[in-house]
């Protein structure tokens, strides 16, 4: 039972550094990782301008989206013995959707802001005159908006699993577990 109640301990220590990294990911990032991730358009700039000139917050910001995705990448595989215990399927759903598929969103998202950083510091190299660039990067910056709703479809169905597990194992108070897929309900809309 000790080796469960590690376990525990460790999953809930990822999960809160896992948000903290989220967090600063946006204050490091800043304005335009935001607008960037949060699919809001720059319209009327220079993106890769733009880009290049926040190419160090940028690569931060890439960073510590990197490091959000480990913690909870790692908070799962803590957690799936545990809810293992209780529903098999429903464990390796979780595993599945909060872990593998979720942990892949977030390191494709990163690599792709990476990218796009880099293209961005290309184009100020190149004196902001090539078309060819500046295409790559629109199709760059309309990938990162297009991964936004996948991640958060499958961040959802991993959440659903997660509170799910939660509430059977009574790992955590039961009115959160509710809380928790209450939120589920109205983020699933904005999805």
């Amino acid at each position: 039972m000790k080796t469960y109640r590690m376990n525990a301990v460790m999953a809930g220590a990822l999960y809160f550094l896992g948000t903290v990294f989220g967090v600063l990911s946006t204050v490091v990032g800043g304005d335009v990782l935001s607008s960037i991730v949060g699919g809001k358009p720059l319209v009327g700039v220079d993106m890769l301008g733009l880009v290049a000139a926040n190419s160090s917050p940028l690569n931060w910001g890439a960073f510590l989206v990197l490091m959000m995705g480990i913690s909870l990448v790692a908070m799962t595989i803590f957690l799936y013995p545990i809810f293992r215990k209780d529903s098999k399927e429903l464990a390796v759903g979780m595993l599945l959707f909060r872990g593998a598929l979720e942990g892949s969103y977030y390191l494709v998202g990163a690599l792709g802001l990476l990218t796009l950083v880099a293209l961005g510091n290309e184009y100020a190299a190149a004196g902001a005159s090539s078309a060819a660039l500046q295409s790559m990067g629109t199709v760059l910056y309309q990938f990162q908006d297009f991964i936004g709703p996948v991640g958060s479809i499958v961040f959802l169905i991993g959440a659903t699993f997660l509170y799910i597990s939660f509430y059977r194992t009574k790992l955590i108070p039961r009115w959160l577990s509710v809380w928790g897929l209450i939120g589920v309900v109205p983020y699933f809309a904005y999805a």
